[in-house]
């Protein structure tokens, strides 16, 4: 048997049930618990790289979307330590992030906004200029629009680029200059282009089709 203690519930389940290749993310989910994230997408590869899902697990703070469940774990998806991290990690994403809400396509339907009301602090403590833009794409087809100044690198869209579909998308660059771009200066013209679109959690990819025609 393989026990494992979540928010104080202990569940036990036989090593050959198929929680076995469950993450911690997603056993917590099967147990309606919900784990906030921005890069995990269940029908794309672990990245684990947003890191809006931490939980503590035994006595540590792990990414739940990329650790696998295993015996006699002890889990807390939201104490005071987890919800500290998440407030701390909210705060990195919103440094060079644009406040520029009221005129962002996304706003209102936006993951970033719904998690920083839920988990953010209720201040923010830096006052410097934003100090980072991006260079939208040169070629972006029909079908995309892009503010990627914007962009929090889940990597949603280059996962799809690369799992799923066939147009040339990567990630440029390290560390502060990193940024989602092409390699090369090509229309994304592939018909598979345009799912990137709800992929991504904020406002760097949107529909242009759809800009300026209503508000949601």
């Amino acid at each position: 048997m393989i026990k494992v203690q979540l928010d104080n519930i202990n569940y036990d389940y036989d090593d050959k049930n198929e929680f076995n290749n469950y993450t911690v993310l997603q056993f917590a989910f099967y147990h309606q618990i919900n784990i906030p994230c921005f890069c995990y997408y269940e029908r794309l590869s672990i990245a684990g790289n947003c890191r809006m899902c931490l939980v503590q697990i035994n006595n540590g703070i792990g990414a739940s979307c990329a650790i696998n469940v295993a015996n006699n774990m002890i889990i807390y998806t939201n104490n005071l330590r987890t919800r500290e991290a998440r407030e701390s990690v909210l705060e990195f994403l919103l440094i060079n992030h644009p406040l520029d809400c009221p005129i962002c396509d996304q706003g209102g339907e936006c993951d970033l906004q719904d998690l920083s009301l839920i988990f953010g602090s209720d201040r923010g403590r830096f006052y410097e200029n934003k100090k980072r833009a991006v260079d939208n794409f040169s070629q972006n087809g029909p079908l995309i629009k892009t503010i990627m100044t914007r962009c929090i690198h889940c990597t949603r869209c280059v996962r799809y680029a690369n799992e799923v579909s066939e147009f040339a998308l990567g990630v440029l660059d390290r560390g502060f200059n990193m940024e989602i771009g092409t390699y090369y200066n090509i229309n994304l013209l592939d018909e598979l282009s345009g799912n990137i679109i709800d992929l991504c959690p904020v406002g760097a990819l949107t529909s242009m089709p759809y800009a300026f025609k209503i508000r949601p």
